[in-house]
């Protein structure tokens, strides 16, 4: 069963869109979520933040959350790290769809840097083992000759 997708009203207030609450900015409706409100007679409200604003309030709350830093620490990292893979250096930009992972070690939970996806996914995959790093290389390596 598919959820029907809510929309407000055609003489809502805020139907050509609204000033949003954190960024200050007036954007169109469609840049709003709009969910069910039984507190209004139209029985559908739209959310006083912008969607890209929500994000980010719930990514500041993540990495908090799971990492124990700060979006200023994430922010200052990807400063030093010249907005770059700390381990491949490709060139990362900072925006919600294209963020570098916050890498940490699973053993100790410190953070180690910021790392593209793919490198992220790569020490995932080797489970942060370093002995099997060490064989991948060498079988890399063995190739060469």
């Amino acid at each position: 069963m598919s959820k029907k997708k809510l929309k407000l009203p055609k003489d809502h207030p805020y139907a050509g869109g609204r000033e949003c609450t954190e960024c200050g900015i007036f954007k169109d409706a469609s840049q709003y979520s709009v969910e069910r409100d039984k507190r209004v007679a139209t029985g559908v409200a739209m959310r006083s933040k912008c969607k890209p604003c929500n994000e980010a309030i719930k990514y500041k709350s993540f990495i908090k959350r799971t990492y124990g830093i700060t979006f200023d620490d994430y922010e200052k990292m990807f400063d030093a790290q010249g907005g770059c893979c700390k381990i491949c250096k490709s060139r990362i930009s900072s925006s919600r769809t294209t963020r570098l992972f916050v890498d940490h070690c699973h053993d100790t939970g410190n953070v180690r840097g910021l790392l593209c996806s793919s490198c992220n996914h790569g020490l995932g995959l080797f489970k942060d083992r370093q002995t099997l790093l060490k064989r991948a290389i060498t079988y890399l390596e063995s190739d060469k000759e």
